[in-house]
């Protein structure tokens, strides 16, 4: 009996990477020779991209970074813009599975069973000449029946058995319509690869991952996202670190994420296929078309990327611009300039911090600093190994596991934070706490006291905020975040605010944060820390020159 072979012991490396033709203008130098033997070499590449579509076919950017990631993640999340060629990519790729892995096992779903018969056609459109043009379409180990009006016989196609195994690799197809009729249709099989073309219902999704598990296998999702900020993909993309952008050439340059890892979803991936990165089509025209319309439009058809139905506040948010690596913070020693001398030039910053208290939930803490341009940099959060929020479909989202008490009296917590303030080596200047939750009085033993009371006595000063309405602060943080998008970024032109990788709480926070769901949403803590600095008007002190230079511009002397 031959073994079962996991997923995890392949490493898909199919193809050619694309070069476009040579121009008249490049090889205006070459003689007759050199440009007969290139002419030559193309026709037999272009032939060989024909006959065998997988092996010798030409490759994208973006579906190399997939093959190059393939083992790193459970779940390959592909978000395209129309046209961007993720279909194409995942029909070659489930040939590739199913011609790969001996006896292999591979499911495609799409919406219908008439769209499903169009993702068979691409299938089979995969496979070599060699394998369609077999004499027999059928035998007792493979089945190629094929008609383009009704897809492959049974909806299966098999393909001849590798050398030395029985059964050869299948691919199944199935359609999201059939699980909604009956939910049995996607139990009791296991798979190497399954592949979703459009968006397939969070139930269905759930369910597969399970059927995954026996082969180690691979889910691919592909789809464009006009449906928006759906359940799916607030599942996946709630929470995400960007790990390589592009600029969009139809919103003026801003950066659009290009790779993504899902913080919200384990082992997923995210990549998003933009249209003009497909060198199979004319994109040109398709994005001429797009020019103009809305935002929201262009960034889900031309980049993959989907919007939400109920905005955020803080629209300037963007994780390619407003998240940076922890380790490229100005001030560490790695990223100095250095004198005529070489020696390091300090960056100097003042630092803050600011907590929002609670009773039966955790304190939520922020650290900021401020340098001599008035521009932020958050740099630590509390708690930071947990999420504090999580994705829901409601602008109240759902409290994370975080949110849970500590168990953690006022000396416990000055002590916590303490500790965390020497790993950084920092000294803070000010400290801002809620001044509502802050102020409040209760009764002890020895009389009436506060907490902020209570933190001066355990050695932790803290400045109760300005009680000012929310709307304000949401406001100064929005000021931080506005930049003019259509000119480039420098020293100049760029947001006041930055925030560390690390502090993936308010990374969320700014990215979900309605302001709808008033003192139930999950994530207002993680807004608040912020609020309270804004309101408070929290400075860069230059300590030589007892300068005082405030983060919106303006100058005074002590």
């Amino acid at each position: 009996m031959a073994r079962e072979h996991r997923m995890s012991e392949f490493s898909p490396s199919w193809g050619l990477p694309w070069r476009p033709v040579l121009t008249r203008e490049f090889v205006k130098d070459w003689d007759n020779e050199r440009l007969a033997k290139y002419i030559a070499l193309r026709k037999q590449v272009e032939k060989g991209a024909i006959d065998n579509p997988v092996g010798q076919g030409w490759t994208l950017p973006g579906w190399n970074k997939v093959m190059e990631n393939f083992n790193r993640y459970r779940v390959h999340c592909i978000l395209g813009g129309n046209r961007s060629s993720k279909s194409t990519f995942a029909a070659r790729m489930a040939v590739w599975c199913a011609a790969t892995v001996p006896e292999s096992q591979v499911r495609m779903y799409h919406v219908n069973s008439e769209r499903s018969i169009e993702q068979q056609q691409m299938v089979y459109d995969s496979l070599p000449v060699g394998i369609k043009n077999l004499p027999a379409k059928k035998g007792m180990n493979h089945s190629l029946q094929f008609s383009q009006k009704n897809g492959f016989t049974d909806s299966i196609c098999i393909l001849p058995p590798l050398p030395g195994y029985r059964k050869g690799g299948s691919i199944i197809f199935g359609n999201y319509r059939q699980f909604q009729q009956d939910e049995q249709v996607a139990e009791g099989f296991k798979c190497h690869a399954i592949f979703c073309d459009e968006e397939c219902p969070q139930k269905l999704f759930d369910t597969l991952l399970f059927r995954t598990i026996d082969y180690d296998g691979k889910i691919f999702l592909t789809f464009t996202t006009i449906q928006g900020w759906t359940p799916l993909i607030q599942d996946i993309l709630g929470k995400t670190k960007t790990l390589e952008s592009a600029p969009a050439e139809l919103l003026g340059g801003r950066q659009v994420p290009v790779f993504q890892e899902s913080l919200s979803r384990k082992e997923t991936a995210i990549y998003y296929f933009h249209t003009s990165g497909n060198s199979f089509i004319d994109s040109k025209s398709f994005l001429d078309t797009l020019a103009g319309r809305p935002k929201d439009e262009i960034l889900a058809r031309a980049y993959g990327i989907p919007t939400k139905s109920v905005a955020g506040v803080f629209p300037g948010f963007n994780k390619e611009v407003n998240v940076i690596p922890h380790e490229k913070l100005p001030w560490l020693p790695a990223n100095l300039k250095t004198d005529k001398k070489g020696n390091p030039v300090p960056y100097k910053v003042t630092r803050y911090m600011a907590i929002d208290p609670a009773g039966s939930k955790a304190w939520f803490a922020a650290w900021v600093a401020i340098d001599a341009m008035g521009t932020w940099w958050v740099y630590r959060e509390h708690p930071d190994h947990d999420d504090w929020a999580l994705p829901g479909n409601t602008v109240e989202g759902k409290p994370g596991p975080a949110q849970k008490g500590q168990k953690l009296g006022i000396k416990g917590y000055v002590e916590l934070f303490q500790g965390i303030e020497k790993e950084d080596d920092a000294e803070i200047f000010e400290r801002y706490i809620d001044p509502r939750m802050g102020a409040a009085e209760r009764q002890s033993e020895d009389g009436a006291t506060t907490i902020i009371s209570d933190l001066d006595d355990a050695g932790m000063s803290v400045i109760p905020a300005p009680g000012v309405d929310i709307e304000n602060g949401i406001q100064l943080i929005n000021n931080l975040l506005a930049w003019d998008e259509s000119k480039p970024r420098d020293s100049l032109n760029g947001p006041k605010i930055y925030i560390s990788d690390r502090c993936q709480n308010i990374i969320f926070a700014l990215s979900e944060y309605t302001g709808q769901g008033g003192n139930r949403e999950a994530t207002k803590d993680c807004v608040d820390v912020l609020r309270y600095l804004a309101v408070s008007d929290i400075q860069y002190i230059d300590q030589n020159q007892f300068s005082l230079t405030q983060t919106y511009g303006r100058t005074s002397s002590y």
